[in-house]
């Protein structure tokens, strides 16, 4: 059995994307995945697979979506023990006073080499900071994300499945992960 972390990106940010935690939970049941966990509101999930996934699995599961929710999203998945790593190498964490504040963009797959990303000008950002990650970029906002002086072209280099979770809630997917870990 191995463990999943499910992200979904964008719902339940505006009218035309709403879906219902439940509605998530039985598309990921019938799906065949057990033990499915849903996490706030913002398409947060934790499951067992019987089988490793794909990429191709994973797309399957976006198509299985969009027919039962009537919303088109994309998804990262992350197999639990990667999550809880990806989670735990954040290196602005002693930046922070903030977790709500300390964005961590997961990627759906390992992040681009640095030196194909173009960053914004680090002096520019402050009192903002950006970091890459293995596969996520870690983010503090002190002033909150929607004032945020990160370009979004920058963002947009990571492709269209990247989602941002800030650190308390990863941290909760962490703590619905590590007993299945463990156990």
């Amino acid at each position: 059995m191995t463990t999943y972390v499910a992200l979904v990106r964008g719902i339940n940010v505006g009218t035309s994307t709403l879906v219902p935690m439940p509605d998530f939970h039985r598309v990921l049941e019938e799906a065949g995945f057990t033990a499915v966990k849903t996490l706030l509101r913002s398409g947060n999930a934790v499951f067992d697979s019987t089988t490793l996934l794909s990429a191709s699995d994973v797309a399957h599961l976006e198509a299985r979506f969009a027919e039962a929710t009537g919303v088109s999203a994309r998804f990262v998945v992350i197999e639990g023990r990667e999550f809880a790593r990806v989670v735990d190498e954040n290196p602005l964490v002693e930046f922070s006073d903030d977790p709500s504040r300390l964005m961590i963009s997961f990627l759906p797959g390992p992040a681009p080499e640095a030196v194909t990303i173009e960053l914004p000008d680090a002096a520019g950002l402050l009192p903002e900071v950006i970091r890459l990650g293995s596969r996520a970029v870690y983010a503090w906002c002190p002033n909150g994300v929607s004032k945020s002086a990160i370009p979004l072209r920058f963002w947009k280099q990571f492709g269209p499945a990247a989602t941002t979770r800030n650190a308390n809630t990863a941290n909760k997917l962490v703590s619905l992960v590590l007993p299945r870990l463990e156990g």
